[in-house]
Formats: structure tokens, C-alpha cells, sequence
């Protein structure tokens, strides 16, 4: 009785760690990501790279999904509304979330999602396709004094649509804005030639650089990127700077346990910290910027503060007073 006993214990430990996920998910359901944006965007394929291995931590099938619609207004609030148990996370996009909340009213409050984990934050860059006739920033904006230049944004109030806004209204840049629904369309009508720029994000523009497909012009962002040191930032180019970024992670609905967020967030960052991701992110051109619980709370009141800024102009671009 007692080896029966002692074996008992000892198989406990061995199959359930710390925290264990099996005592949050006992009945082995799915645990669903679940993008507000298309497929083929770099959000989503960051999704399915990291799920099956979430799925290894977590003990339980990790599926993701795409739930797309009014520039991720419609997801987020579903997600907003979703049972808090643990077995729905949804992709957070800022600033794009939180341009929803402010520009549209949106019936959801970022502030009250549980922030698990933060995956990145990239600089927005403003590129042409290598094709283009404008070789240069300058280029760029003199053309639009004489002539209709216009860019791709993946939704209205998403991170594209408020980089374009703040060039207009910081250094006077004129153009007009196609939305899209989601990266991957907006991508697809840049690179179809259909718009004459776009403001892209480091996961994306890394593969076009590569195939040599565009040319950037100039980083949306204080200082020149590590990874791309020749490009010049438009201090440098003689305009005022504009500051754009997106952040990138998943939240759960708010209500959700503090156990449960806890397990979740632990099973991320064991995730995000083995030299397999690092890896993927370096070959993929990928920035990583890994915060967790508080630390990712406190970027969404980052950005918070340069949305509230900016939700005049924003708001004006869409004629809403």
C-alpha cells in the first residue's frame, strides 16, 4: 500500500508541473487563437508558427482562427464578450485595437482584456515598389503636390491608416487612403501596382526586400532600424518626425482567472524564450519584444497615449467630428 501510495506521488510530479495546465484545462477542449485579420498576414503566420508548440506546453489542441470584419472592430468584440476560461485568446494588434475602441466607439475596452504576452514591436517603414519612379521620400511627397498618390491601409483605424493620417497632418504629405480588410490584401494591391506606396511593418517588408521587390524610403521612427541602417528616418530627411509602431501579442477576455492568465502567460514565455523562436525570428526578419502580464499592460498604455493624440485627426480623416 505504501509503494502504491509512494508510486502515486511520484507519477503526480513527474506528469503535472508547477502550475500545471492540466488542472486549467482538465476536459482537454482546444485552446483558440483567434485573429481579427486575414490569413497570409504576418500576424497569422506568427500565430501558426508559435501554436503548435503552445500546444506541447499547454497539454491541449491549440487551434487558430480568423474572425475578420470592420477593421478587427467585430472580433475584438466578440472576444471582449467570450467565455473567460482560458480556452479563447484573442491576437491583439496595437495600435489598431485601440484606434477602434477611441475612433469608432467600438463596445469593447482594451484596458480590460488580461494582457498574457507581448510577441513584438516594429517600426513602420514607407515603401515603394522597386519599380516606382520615386526614389526618394522627396520624390515622393513633390509628386503628391501635382498629382493623386495614394497608399493601402489593412482597415480603417488600423496602424497603417493612423501613419498615413500623422504624415498628412504633421509634414503636410498629401495622398489618399484605400482601405482593405487585413494585411494580406492590402499587401496584394501594393504589390498588384494599384496604389503608389505603403506603410509596412518589419515582418512583411523583410521577404520584399530580400526578393528585391521594393525600396523604402524612409522608418517612421526616432532613430535609424538596427537591422536596416541605411534607411533614413524623416528627421533626417529635413520633415518633422512621425512616430508609428505596431505591438503585436494575445489577451484573453476580460473575467478571465488569475490562474488561468497565469498559466497561459508562463506556457508563452516558455515558448518565446527557446532559441528555436529566436532563431525563426532573426532568419524571418522578425523583431522581437517579448513583456509579459504588467510590463505588456503598460506598452497598451503607450500606445494609448499616442492614439488619444491622434484620434482628432483620425476622426476627421473619416468625417466624424
Amino acid at each position: 500500500m505504501k509503494f502504491t501510495k509512494s508510486l502515486a506521488v511520484a507519477l503526480a510530479l513527474i506528469v503535472l508541473p508547477c502550475g500545471s495546465a492540466f488542472a486549467v484545462f482538465p476536459d482537454g477542449k482546444p485552446v483558440h487563437l483567434v485573429n481579427p485579420f486575414s490569413a497570409g498576414g504576418a500576424g497569422d503566420i506568427e500565430l501558426r508558427y508559435l501554436a503548435p508548440m503552445l500546444e506541447q506546453k499547454l497539454g491541449v489542441p491549440v487551434v487558430v482562427g480568423n474572425m475578420t470584419g470592420a477593421g478587427g472592430k467585430i472580433c475584438m468584440e466578440r472576444m471582449y464578450k467570450a467565455k473567460p476560461d482560458g480556452h479563447t485568446l484573442v491576437y491583439n494588434n496595437m495600435p489598431a485595437s485601440v484606434l477602434q475602441e477611441h475612433l469608432y466607439n467600438a463596445r469593447f475596452k482594451v484596458s480590460e482584456f488580461g494582457f498574457l504576452s507581448n510577441f513584438g514591436r516594429e517600426n513602420r517603414f514607407i515603401a515603394v515598389l522597386e519599380s516606382s519612379p520615386y526614389k526618394t521620400f522627396n520624390d515622393l511627397f513633390e509628386a503628391a503636390k501635382t498629382k493623386r498618390i495614394s497608399t493601402a491601409v489593412s482597415g480603417l483605424g488600423s496602424s497603417g491608416h493612423l501613419g498615413s493620417v500623422m504624415l498628412e497632418n504633421g509634414i503636410g504629405f498629401k495622398h489618399s487612403i484605400v482601405p482593405f480588410e487585413g494585411t494580406a490584401p492590402s499587401k496584394a494591391a501594393f504589390l498588384g501596382g494599384h496604389v503608389d506606396f505603403w506603410i509596412i511593418g518589419y515582418g512583411d517588408l523583410a521577404p520584399m526586400l530580400k526578393d528585391g521587390k521594393v525600396r523604402v524610403l524612409a522608418v517612421l521612427a526616432d532613430k535609424r532600424e538596427a537591422a536596416y541602417p541605411d534607411i533614413p528616418t524623416l528627421a533626417e530627411l529635413g520633415y518633422k518626425n512621425v512616430l508609428v509602431f505596431t505591438a503585436r501579442g494575445l489577451c484573453c477576455p476580460p473575467g478571465t482567472p488569475e490562474d488561468v492568465q497565469k498559466v497561459l502567460t508562463d506556457a508563452l514565455a516558455e515558448v518565446l524564450n527557446t532559441d528555436t523562436v529566436k532563431e525563426w525570428a532573426k532568419t524571418s526578419m522578425r523583431s522581437i519584444d517579448t513583456r509579459y502580464g504588467p510590463a505588456y499592460r503598460a506598452l497598451y498604455e503607450e500606445v494609448d497615449k499616442l492614439v488619444l493624440d491622434a484620434i482628432p485627426a483620425m476622426k476627421a480623416s473619416i468625417g466624424q467630428k
